[in-house]
């Protein structure tokens, strides 16, 4: 948990953006399964952390192909240890910049013909806890 002031949010850039529609896509429903993948990384230049937020959407089955990734600066007002920033940046963060890009990826399906993909929430938090159990049992092995 994070117990100290967590950082401001001073800016956001959208840094890429890469969208094709898929000519070979052909759904018998009219639906498709789409499935998200986030990364997230950081650069930390004390009092200020830079946070990259990658959302992308590459199923080679899927109606198109969509990759964007956004730039949160935010100001840190304190130093934290590697695990409480990792923490902070994997969750706060994250949550902080997710609207961002949830709204451009709704924006930019919709210009394309599409319904708005408005993606579901995500709960940083859990996925967070999941990959750093995940990270230490391989660790063990």
């Amino acid at each position: 948990m994070i117990t100290t002031t967590p950082p401001c949010l001073n800016d956001f850039k959208l840094l890429r953006l890469d969208f094709a529609l898929n000519p070979r896509f052909a759904s018998a429903t009219g639906q498709a399964q789409i499935q998200t993948e986030f990364k997230i990384r950081h650069e930390l230049q004390p009092p200020h952390l830079r946070v990259y937020l990658t959302i992308a959407f590459n199923d080679a089955d899927g109606p198109f192909r969509l990759q964007a990734e956004g730039l949160g600066l935010f100001d840190l007002p304190a130093q934290r240890r590697d695990a409480e920033l990792e923490q902070l940046v994997n969750e706060h963060c994250a949550l902080v910049l997710f609207p961002y890009l949830r709204e451009l990826v709704a924006d930019i399906t919709r210009r394309a013909g599409f319904p708005p993909l408005h993606i579901p929430h995500v709960d940083f938090a859990r996925v967070f806890a999941h990959r750093s159990r995940e990270a230490a049992s391989q660790l063990l092995h």
